[in-house]
């Protein structure tokens, strides 16, 4: 064989099967209308609440980042804090007079 070839060869897994790993991390999604339904007035969010609550499970034993959607409405004022958000979820959390961070 040819040296570069060989190396080729040399470079693949030896191990059986395809692994794949996403390159992002596990997102668990939220929607307001959730939000709505489980949480009183004043409450904060977080994603440690979030699964304390068993809106959403641990992923791999982690607890996952998470993104909140603006499906449905709110009308709670809420302290959302570590989650991702889309900019309608945003302005609707504010408001309805809570705050994000």
């Amino acid at each position: 064989m040819q040296p570069s070839i060989r190396e080729l060869i040399k470079k693949y897994s030896k191990l059986r099967g395809y692994s794949f790993k996403p390159k992002f991390p596990a997102r668990a999604i939220v929607r307001l209308e959730d939000l709505q339904k489980k949480f009183e007035s004043g409450e904060k969010v977080s994603p440690e609440i979030l699964v304390e609550k068993k809106i959403i499970r641990r992923i791999d034993g982690r607890t996952p980042s998470v993104k909140i959607l603006s499906s449905g409405k709110i009308e709670k004022k809420l302290d959302v804090e570590n989650c991702l958000y889309s900019k309608s979820a945003k302005e609707a959390v504010e408001k309805a007079g809570g705050t994000v961070k």
